[in-house]
C-alpha cells in the first residue's frame, strides 16, 4: 500500500449503501402500508436465506461497532444497518465521509408496482387483486419516502437517502413528486429503468422539464439493480433447468446465472435511449448514476453506441448530438462494480476514455458487497497509480454526491 493510500482511505466517497431492517421492523420503521407489505411477503422473505429479513429475534441494531463487524457482518444485525445514528458511527469506521443510502424494504414495494406477475405472486408470494397491489406498494413507498427525507435532513452532509419517484403515469406527476421531495430535503431520487417513464420515451421533449428540474437542483438520477422488470415481455426466457433459484435468493440480483448475466441489458438500453436521445446533449450538468448494475459492460456498450453515432448515423443524429456518446458518458454518468469478481483495473486499463465512470461502493450492508471491500478494491486500482485510486475512491462518485 502506498503511503498516500491511508488518507485517501479515509475519505472514500460510497455510491451504493442500504437501509436494512427486519421484517418486523418495517412497520415501526416506515408505517402501516410497510408491515402489512411486510406480512403479505413473510413466506418469501424466510426463503432469502442470503439476506435475513426474516430475523424475528433480532430486537434492536445493537451490535458493536468495530473494523472487523463493519467489513464482515453481513445483513439486518450488521451494526448500523437500520439505525442511522449508528450508521454515523459505522461510516467512521469504515473511512466513508458520504455516502448513497439506497432502500431494502422499498425495492420490494416497487415491485408491486412495476414487477410481473411472476415476480408478485411466484417471487414474493402476495395475494390480493392486481389494483389493491399496486396501491399497497404506492403507500409503501410514499412512507418510505418520508423516511428517506427524514433521514436525509438529520445529516444531508453524510446521508443521501434516495427516494424512490413511481408517478401515476403523467409526466407532470413525475414532476411533482420530485418537486415535492426536493423541497423535503431528498438529494438523490431513482425511476424504474425497466419501463418508459410516464409511458414515454425518456429522450421525448415531454420529459425535458423533468430532466431540467434534476439539473436545475443538482440532484442525481440513480437507477439500480430491483428495477429492471417491464422490459422484458416474457420471464419463459429463463424457465430452464440451468436457471433454476439456488439455496440461496436474493431479491436484488437473483443469483442464477440467467438473471445475473442479463443484469446490465436494462441499465445498457436506458443508457442508449439517453445518449442517442440527446437527453445529455440538452442537459450538460445531469447527473446519472447506473448503481449495482456492474462496470465490464460500460466500455464496450461505449464502444458500439460511438460506433452507430459516429460511422453509421452522424447525419441523423447531428442535429442532436455534438459529441461521441462516450464522451457524454465519460462526463455524465456513473457505475459501481462488483467488489468480488468483477476486473476495474481492467476497466480503467482498458477503457481510459471512461476514466471518470468508475466509483467504490461498498452495498453496505447487502452481502453482495462482499468483504473487506475497500482493501480489495485498493489492491485492484493501487497499481494504475494515485491519480485513478483518487478517481475511483473520492472524485468520480462527487458526481453523485455533490456539495
Amino acid at each position: 500500500m502506498s503511503p498516500a493510500s491511508p488518507a485517501l482511505l479515509e475519505r472514500v466517497l460510497d455510491a451504493d449503501s442500504h437501509e436494512m431492517a427486519p421484517a418486523h421492523f418495517w412497520g415501526p420503521l416506515f408505517g402501516p402500508a410497510s408491515g402489512e407489505i411486510a406480512d403479505g411477503i413473510l413466506e418469501s422473505l424466510k426463503m432469502q436465506r442470503g439476506n435475513d429479513f426474516y430475523a424475528p429475534t433480532l430486537t434492536a441494531d445493537a451490535a458493536a461497532i468495530t473494523e472487523e463487524s463493519v467489513w464482515f457482518t453481513k445483513g439486518t444485525s450488521a451494526p448500523g444497518a437500520f439505525d442511522f445514528e449508528r450508521r454515523l458511527q459505522v461510516m467512521d469506521q469504515m473511512g466513508i465521509s458520504r455516502q448513497l443510502v439506497f432502500p431494502s424494504y422499498a425495492i420490494f414495494a416497487s415491485m408491486l408496482m412495476v414487477g410481473n406477475e411472476a415476480t408478485v405472486r411466484d417471487f414474493l408470494g402476495l395475494k390480493g387483486s392486481a389494483e389493491q397491489i399496486h396501491e399497497l406498494g404506492k403507500a409503501g413507498l410514499a412512507e418510505y419516502n418520508a423516511w428517506a427525507a427524514a433521514t436525509t435532513r438529520r445529516n444531508p452532509d453524510r446521508l443521501r437517502c434516495v427516494a424512490y419517484i413511481m408517478g401515476d403515469g403523467t409526466v407532470e406527476d413525475l414532476i411533482g413528486q420530485t418537486e415535492a421531495l426536493i423541497g423535503q430535503g431528498i438529494r438523490a431520487v431513482n425511476i424504474p429503468h425497466g419501463v418508459p417513464p410516464a409511458g414515454i420515451s425518456p429522450a421525448a421533449p415531454e420529459m425535458d422539464e423533468f430532466w431540467a428540474l434534476l439539473e436545475r437542483h443538482n440532484v442525481p438520477l440513480v437507477t439500480h439493480v430491483g428495477n429492471e422488470q417491464g422490459l422484458f415481455a416474457s420471464n419463459a426466457w429463463k424457465r430452464a433447468p440451468a436457471f433454476k433459484l439456488g439455496k440461496v435468493q436474493s431479491h436484488e440480483l437473483g443469483l442464477e446465472p440467467y438473471s445475473f448475466a442479463t443484469l446490465y441489458y436494462t441499465a445498457a438500453h436506458f443508457l442508449t435511449v439517453l445518449v442517442l436521445g440527446g437527453v445529455l446533449e440538452r442537459f450538460p450538468n445531469l447527473r446519472l448514476g447506473l448503481i449495482e448494475q456492474g462496470s465490464s459492460w460500460l466500455g464496450p456498450a461505449a464502444d458500439n453506441l460511438d460506433m452507430w453515432a459516429r460511422d453509421v448515423y452522424a447525419a441523423r443524429l447531428r442535429p442532436f448530438i455534438s459529441m461521441l456518446p462516450s464522451e457524454y458518458i465519460n462526463r455524465n454518468v456513473r457505475v459501481t462494480p462488483f467488489n468480488e469478481f468483477e476486473p476495474v483495473r481492467r476497466d480503467f486499463e482498458r477503457y481510459p476514455q471512461l476514466s471518470d465512470c468508475y466509483c467504490y461502493s461498498t452495498d453496505y450492508p447487502h452481502v453482495e458487497g462482499g468483504k473487506d471491500s475497500k482493501q480489495l478494491m485498493y489492491a485492484q486500482v493501487e497499481p494504475l497509480g494515485e491519480t485513478v485510486a483518487e478517481k475511483f475512491f473520492a472524485a468520480n462518485a462527487r458526481l453523485l454526491l455533490p456539495d
